[in-house]
Protein backbone atom coordinates (compact mmCIF):
# COMPACT_ATOMS: atom_id res chain seq x y z
CA UNK A 1 0.00 0.00 0.00
CA UNK A 2 2.87 2.67 0.65
CA UNK A 3 4.60 1.52 -2.96
CA UNK A 4 0.76 2.17 -4.58
CA UNK A 5 0.79 5.58 -2.56
CA UNK A 6 4.19 6.70 -3.46
CA UNK A 7 3.15 5.80 -7.11
CA UNK A 8 0.14 7.79 -7.11
CA UNK A 9 1.89 10.71 -5.76
CA UNK A 10 4.83 10.82 -8.25
CA UNK A 11 1.96 10.18 -11.39
CA UNK A 12 0.35 12.85 -10.29
CA UNK A 13 3.22 15.46 -9.44
CA UNK A 14 4.58 14.43 -12.73
CA UNK A 15 0.92 15.13 -14.52
CA UNK A 16 1.03 18.53 -12.88
CA UNK A 17 4.44 19.32 -14.46
CA UNK A 18 3.38 18.12 -17.68
CA UNK A 19 -0.29 20.18 -17.59
CA UNK A 20 1.08 23.21 -18.49
CA UNK A 21 2.54 22.24 -21.57
CA UNK A 22 -0.03 19.77 -23.14
CA UNK A 23 -3.39 21.60 -21.89
CA UNK A 24 -2.46 25.08 -22.54
CA UNK A 25 -5.43 26.54 -24.36
CA UNK A 26 -4.19 28.84 -27.00
CA UNK A 27 -0.69 29.62 -28.57
CA UNK A 28 0.84 26.44 -28.78
CA UNK A 29 1.50 24.35 -31.64
CA UNK A 30 -0.19 21.47 -29.40
CA UNK A 31 -3.45 23.54 -29.35
CA UNK A 32 -4.60 22.37 -32.56
CA UNK A 33 -4.50 18.97 -31.74
CA UNK A 34 -7.67 17.94 -29.73
CA UNK A 35 -8.14 18.01 -26.38
CA UNK A 36 -8.82 14.23 -25.87
CA UNK A 37 -5.68 13.57 -28.04
CA UNK A 38 -3.48 16.07 -25.53
CA UNK A 39 -5.19 14.15 -22.85
CA UNK A 40 -4.22 10.50 -23.44
CA UNK A 41 -0.71 12.09 -24.09
CA UNK A 42 -0.57 13.67 -20.70
CA UNK A 43 -1.53 10.81 -19.26
CA UNK A 44 0.93 8.42 -20.89
CA UNK A 45 3.66 10.61 -20.38
CA UNK A 46 3.18 11.07 -17.04
CA UNK A 47 2.86 7.66 -16.17
CA UNK A 48 6.27 7.13 -18.40
CA UNK A 49 7.93 9.87 -16.65
CA UNK A 50 7.40 8.11 -12.98
CA UNK A 51 9.42 5.34 -14.19
CA UNK A 52 12.58 7.61 -14.97
CA UNK A 53 12.09 10.69 -13.05
CA UNK A 54 13.52 10.87 -9.64
CA UNK A 55 11.45 11.45 -7.02
CA UNK A 56 12.36 13.71 -3.94
CA UNK A 57 11.36 12.21 -0.14
CA UNK A 58 7.42 12.47 -0.16
CA UNK A 59 6.58 14.99 2.63
CA UNK A 60 2.75 15.10 3.08
CA UNK A 61 3.10 18.41 4.84
CA UNK A 62 4.25 19.80 1.71
CA UNK A 63 2.62 18.30 -0.75
CA UNK A 64 0.32 21.25 -1.78
CA UNK A 65 3.68 23.49 -2.43
CA UNK A 66 5.47 20.70 -4.47
CA UNK A 67 2.48 20.86 -6.23
CA UNK A 68 2.57 24.91 -7.10
CA UNK A 69 6.11 23.60 -7.81
CA UNK A 70 5.31 20.88 -10.53
CA UNK A 71 3.20 23.62 -12.07
CA UNK A 72 5.86 26.52 -12.13
CA UNK A 73 8.12 24.30 -13.47
CA UNK A 74 5.43 22.85 -16.00
CA UNK A 75 4.61 26.96 -17.15
CA UNK A 76 8.43 27.65 -17.61
CA UNK A 77 8.70 24.91 -20.52
CA UNK A 78 5.25 25.61 -22.14
CA UNK A 79 6.80 29.15 -22.36
CA UNK A 80 9.88 27.45 -24.76
CA UNK A 81 6.41 27.00 -27.04
CA UNK A 82 3.60 29.68 -26.10
CA UNK A 83 6.55 32.57 -26.32
CA UNK A 84 7.36 31.81 -30.08
CA UNK A 85 3.59 31.78 -31.20
CA UNK A 86 2.90 34.88 -29.56
CA UNK A 87 5.96 36.51 -30.72
CA UNK A 88 5.06 35.54 -34.71
CA UNK A 89 1.49 36.52 -33.96
CA UNK A 90 1.95 40.09 -32.39
CA UNK A 91 3.67 40.97 -36.06
CA UNK A 92 0.79 39.47 -37.89
CA UNK A 93 -1.19 41.87 -36.04
CA UNK A 94 1.12 44.30 -36.76
CA UNK A 95 0.45 43.79 -40.75
CA UNK A 96 -2.86 43.00 -40.86
CA UNK A 97 -2.97 46.74 -39.74
CA UNK A 98 -0.78 48.25 -42.00
CA UNK A 99 -1.94 46.38 -45.06
CA UNK A 100 -5.83 47.22 -44.02
CA UNK A 101 -6.48 43.51 -43.12
CA UNK A 102 -7.65 44.32 -39.58
CA UNK A 103 -11.37 43.89 -40.19
CA UNK A 104 -10.72 40.70 -41.42
CA UNK A 105 -10.93 37.25 -39.04
CA UNK A 106 -10.60 33.67 -39.82
CA UNK A 107 -12.63 31.35 -36.97
CA UNK A 108 -10.49 29.55 -35.11
CA UNK A 109 -12.34 26.10 -33.92
CA UNK A 110 -9.66 25.10 -31.62
CA UNK A 111 -9.70 27.83 -29.12
CA UNK A 112 -13.29 28.29 -30.18
CA UNK A 113 -12.43 32.10 -31.08
CA UNK A 114 -11.30 34.54 -34.16
CA UNK A 115 -7.90 34.87 -35.27
CA UNK A 116 -6.34 37.68 -37.49
CA UNK A 117 -5.60 36.13 -41.52
CA UNK A 118 -1.84 36.92 -41.68
CA UNK A 119 -1.81 35.71 -37.65
CA UNK A 120 -3.09 32.82 -38.48
CA UNK A 121 -0.64 31.75 -41.63
CA UNK A 122 2.37 32.73 -39.15
CA UNK A 123 0.47 30.61 -36.64
CA UNK A 124 0.36 27.68 -38.88
CA UNK A 125 4.35 27.81 -40.43
CA UNK A 126 5.22 27.88 -36.98
CA UNK A 127 3.73 24.99 -36.21
CA UNK A 128 4.90 23.29 -39.19
CA UNK A 129 8.29 24.52 -38.48
CA UNK A 130 8.17 22.91 -34.80
CA UNK A 131 7.47 19.36 -35.73
CA UNK A 132 9.00 19.31 -38.79
CA UNK A 133 12.31 20.25 -37.38
CA UNK A 134 11.42 18.26 -33.88
CA UNK A 135 11.22 20.65 -31.39
CA UNK A 136 8.02 19.11 -29.71
CA UNK A 137 10.36 15.91 -29.02
CA UNK A 138 13.45 18.15 -27.75
CA UNK A 139 10.69 20.14 -25.29
CA UNK A 140 9.16 16.49 -24.02
CA UNK A 141 12.59 15.60 -23.70
CA UNK A 142 13.86 18.54 -21.95
CA UNK A 143 11.09 18.06 -19.52
CA UNK A 144 11.74 14.51 -18.65
CA UNK A 145 15.55 15.88 -18.18
CA UNK A 146 14.10 18.89 -15.94
CA UNK A 147 14.04 15.67 -13.29
CA UNK A 148 17.51 16.04 -12.70
CA UNK A 149 17.76 20.13 -12.01
CA UNK A 150 14.60 19.20 -9.62
CA UNK A 151 13.35 16.56 -8.64
CA UNK A 152 9.39 14.79 -8.71
CA UNK A 153 8.17 16.55 -5.66
CA UNK A 154 11.16 19.32 -4.76
CA UNK A 155 10.52 22.58 -4.39
CA UNK A 156 12.02 24.82 -7.44
CA UNK A 157 13.66 28.03 -7.31
CA UNK A 158 11.72 31.21 -8.43
CA UNK A 159 12.99 32.25 -11.92
CA UNK A 160 15.00 35.38 -11.98
CA UNK A 161 12.92 38.44 -13.30
CA UNK A 162 16.03 39.39 -15.73
CA UNK A 163 15.85 35.75 -16.82
CA UNK A 164 11.94 36.35 -18.36
CA UNK A 165 12.87 39.83 -19.36
CA UNK A 166 15.31 39.14 -21.08
CA UNK A 167 13.60 36.35 -22.55
CA UNK A 168 10.79 38.05 -23.40
CA UNK A 169 12.61 41.02 -25.79
CA UNK A 170 14.85 38.56 -27.34
CA UNK A 171 11.89 36.38 -28.52
CA UNK A 172 9.77 39.87 -29.77
CA UNK A 173 12.70 41.11 -31.53
CA UNK A 174 13.25 37.78 -33.55
CA UNK A 175 9.03 37.59 -34.07
CA UNK A 176 9.38 41.04 -35.76
CA UNK A 177 12.56 39.92 -37.54
CA UNK A 178 10.57 37.30 -39.60
CA UNK A 179 8.23 39.83 -40.79
CA UNK A 180 10.38 42.85 -41.25
CA UNK A 181 11.06 42.59 -45.27
CA UNK A 182 7.04 43.22 -45.24
CA UNK A 183 6.65 45.31 -42.65
CA UNK A 184 9.49 48.06 -44.82
CA UNK A 185 8.08 46.87 -48.41
CA UNK A 186 4.49 48.23 -46.48
CA UNK A 187 6.13 51.19 -45.22
CA UNK A 188 7.83 52.19 -48.84
CA UNK A 189 4.15 51.76 -50.51
CA UNK A 190 2.47 53.96 -47.89
CA UNK A 191 5.30 56.60 -48.96
CA UNK A 192 3.98 56.21 -52.13
CA UNK A 193 0.32 56.51 -51.53
CA UNK A 194 0.65 59.49 -49.12
CA UNK A 195 2.90 61.26 -52.49
CA UNK A 196 0.08 60.49 -54.51
CA UNK A 197 -2.43 61.66 -52.31
CA UNK A 198 -0.67 65.16 -51.93
CA UNK A 199 -0.26 65.37 -55.72
CA UNK A 200 -3.65 64.12 -56.24
CA UNK A 201 -6.03 65.38 -53.22
CA UNK A 202 -9.47 64.75 -56.00
CA UNK A 203 -8.86 60.64 -56.34
CA UNK A 204 -9.36 59.04 -53.13
CA UNK A 205 -5.91 56.89 -53.55
CA UNK A 206 -6.53 54.94 -49.79
CA UNK A 207 -9.45 53.10 -51.66
CA UNK A 208 -7.80 52.81 -55.14
CA UNK A 209 -4.25 51.26 -53.15
CA UNK A 210 -6.14 48.88 -50.79
CA UNK A 211 -5.84 46.12 -53.36
CA UNK A 212 -2.34 47.00 -54.29
CA UNK A 213 -1.40 46.89 -50.80
CA UNK A 214 -3.31 43.26 -50.13
CA UNK A 215 -1.27 41.59 -52.90
CA UNK A 216 2.04 43.14 -51.95
CA UNK A 217 1.82 42.25 -48.11
CA UNK A 218 1.13 38.78 -49.79
CA UNK A 219 3.86 38.64 -52.37
CA UNK A 220 6.27 39.93 -49.74
CA UNK A 221 5.24 37.44 -47.12
CA UNK A 222 5.48 35.20 -49.26
CA UNK A 223 8.87 35.87 -50.71
CA UNK A 224 9.89 36.34 -46.97
CA UNK A 225 8.60 32.85 -45.48
CA UNK A 226 11.59 31.15 -47.25
CA UNK A 227 14.37 32.71 -45.06
CA UNK A 228 11.85 32.06 -41.91
CA UNK A 229 12.47 28.40 -41.02
CA UNK A 230 15.84 29.69 -39.77
CA UNK A 231 14.63 32.55 -37.88
CA UNK A 232 11.70 30.37 -36.38
CA UNK A 233 13.84 27.67 -35.47
CA UNK A 234 16.22 30.31 -33.92
CA UNK A 235 12.48 31.22 -32.04
CA UNK A 236 12.00 28.08 -30.35
CA UNK A 237 15.45 27.21 -29.62
CA UNK A 238 16.17 30.99 -27.75
CA UNK A 239 12.83 29.61 -25.56
CA UNK A 240 13.71 26.74 -25.05
CA UNK A 241 17.60 27.75 -23.52
CA UNK A 242 15.75 30.29 -21.46
CA UNK A 243 13.04 28.36 -20.31
CA UNK A 244 15.96 25.50 -18.86
CA UNK A 245 17.49 28.89 -17.59
CA UNK A 246 14.16 29.86 -15.27
CA UNK A 247 13.84 26.41 -13.49
CA UNK A 248 17.97 26.28 -13.25
CA UNK A 249 17.07 29.61 -11.15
Amino acid sequence: MIDMTSLMTGWLLALLRFTPLLLMPALTPFSWAPLHVRMMLLIALSWLAVGVMPQAPESSHLLLASGCSELLIGGCYSMAVMLPMAALGLPARLLDVQAGLASASLFNPSVQSTDSLLGTLLSLAGTLVFFALGFHLLVLRSLMASARLVPLGALAHAPHLSALLGMLGSQFVLGLMVVLPVVLGLFVIDLVIAFASRSMPQANIYFLALPLKVVAVLALLAGSLRLAPTLMSRLFTDALVGSQAMVKG
